[in-house]
């Protein structure tokens, strides 16, 4: 008889100091110093495909970048659906992932921005996650019903109290997230609009909600009431227009069962095409991490994890 202990956060997780940012700016002279070159602000239009191999990618300017190896983290739906020549996800063997799973939830943010420290707001690292009672399924189901019902999650994280470095970067300031789901259909009204040019009713829409996640942050953080300075709204339309998900959806491809039977792999059925990220494993930080591994483990032919472990 075999136990298994899983572990997970369990005892506390680490931070980049010097936030996000920090990630690309270690990584990139590690992919230069190979011969690799980084690019910024520029859009894939199509994975090239010649002789049933991918060849490359081709750009929206019309550029065309040629490899002999393309690896897609822009979402296996998007490079299925939106990269490859049309029925090439049917030809594969993987049209059953776009039938069949559906797109993950997308969400609401609060950012919020505080003329105080962290440690005058008292503010630890500690994130928060807020149910108003154990029936999950239920109280999502009455809001994807109703979104003036109560708000079936929220999570509340305070990136400037987790980084060191933060109070040397802004002296005398403080953030706050403040993230709830949210279905991407109440916001389709407004996709065919632009990025801050939506009108007076999605405004007014995101303002609704906006009240609401602040008064859930000062009922479970009341210290910082009367202290926010600015605050801001991301939809499932923000997060469309910034990653390119077109619901929105805050994971990718959904969790369902559906989803973890297809044993999804990094090597595709077209030569020189591999998937990474998180729709190789599962949902967050860690999922993408290892999916960056198993595409790895997978272009060089051996096990990059257990080089890892050791």
């Amino acid at each position: 008889m075999h136990a298994t202990v899983v572990a997970h956060y369990l005892e506390g997780a680490a931070y980049p100091v010097g936030g996000a940012a920090q990630i690309a700016t270690t990584v990139v002279p590690v992919i230069e110093a190979a011969g690799g070159t980084v690019l910024i602000n520029a859009e894939v239009r199509e994975i090239l495909v010649e002789g049933n191999h991918a060849a490359g990618v081709r750009m929206v300017d019309g550029r065309e970048l040629r490899a002999p190896i393309v690896i897609s983290d822009a979402g296996i739906a998007n490079t299925l659906r939106g990269l490859l020549p049309k029925g090439a996800a049917e030809r594969m063997g993987l049209g059953e992932v776009l039938t069949t799973v559906r797109p993950s939830v997308a969400h609401l943010c609060l950012y919020v921005g505080l003329k105080h420290t962290a440690e005058e707001l008292g503010l630890t690292g500690t994130n928060l996650w807020i149910y108003p009672d154990p029936d999950h399924d239920g109280n999502f189901a009455r809001f994807l019903r109703d979104p003036e019902a109560p708000l079936p999650s929220v999570y509340i994280s305070f990136p400037s109290a987790k980084d060191p470095s933060f109070q040397d970067r802004f002296p005398g300031r403080a953030t706050i997230e403040v993230i709830t789901l949210a279905p991407y259909e109440w916001f389709e009204p407004w996709a065919a609009t632009r990025w801050k040019h939506r009108g007076a009713e999605y405004e007014d829409f995101k303002a609704r909600f906006t009240e609401r996640l602040l008064h859930q942050l000062y009922a479970h953080v009341p210290r910082v009431r009367g202290k926010v300075d600015y605050s801001e709204l991301s939809t499932p339309l923000s997060t469309r227009h910034f990653s390119g998900h077109p619901r929105g959806e805050m994971y990718g491809l959904g969790h369902m069962p559906a989803r973890f039977r297809m044993r999804l792999r990094s090597q595709t059925p077209l030569p020189g095409l591999y998937l990474t990220g998180r729709d190789l494993s599962m949902a967050g930080v860690v999922g993408a991490l290892y999916g960056g591994v198993m595409a790895a483990s997978a272009v060089l032919r051996r096990n990059v994890l257990r080089e890892i472990l050791r």
